[in-house]
């Protein structure tokens, strides 16, 4: 689980099934980062269950986000992916000039995770994170992921 602010923006609502399934479930998807304490910043995309009249939040909100997280061993050529469990924007107009002054200075997420190292640290290409291969039980779009967690 990762708790922090996010900065939303190409937000789309869009319908789905299941392999097999013709019920159909709604989500809202949006485009996001996740800034490590190092400054090094990685893609991601948030996932959000939403009823099926739902409307995307604007682009530039930022929203405090409760999410699971799979982090993929090609990023950042393949975004984190966040499956939203809350999503609690903050008011305001995000294209006003003075709406970031109501946001909280909370720059790093907090991680909470379970599982197993399956495997030593390794250092990734920019010499500051290390990243370790951590089991995950977690199911997350159809199927259970295995993640990788950086570590500053």
């Amino acid at each position: 689980m990762v708790f922090r602010f996010f900065a939303l923006v190409n937000g789309d609502c869009v319908k789905t099934f299941r392999t097999g399934s013709s019920t159909a479930t709604y989500h809202c998807v949006y485009k996001t980062t996740i800034q490590c304490t190092s400054g090094v910043i990685f893609p991601a995309m948030l996932h959000v269950y939403s009823p099926f009249n739902d409307v995307a939040l604007p682009d530039n909100t930022v929203a405090f986000i409760s999410a699971k997280m799979s982090i993929p061993a090609a990023v950042p050529q393949d975004p984190i992916l966040l499956k939203g469990i809350s999503v609690i924007a903050v008011p305001s107009d995000p294209s006003l000039d003075t709406y970031e002054h109501s946001v909280p200075d909370f720059p790093y997420p907090m991680v909470v995770g379970l599982g197993s190292v399956t495997a030593p640290t390794r250092t990734l290409p920019d010499g500051t994170s290390k990243v370790f291969d951590v089991l995950s039980t977690d199911y997350m779009h159809n199927t259970r992921m295995t993640s990788n967690v950086w570590c500053i």
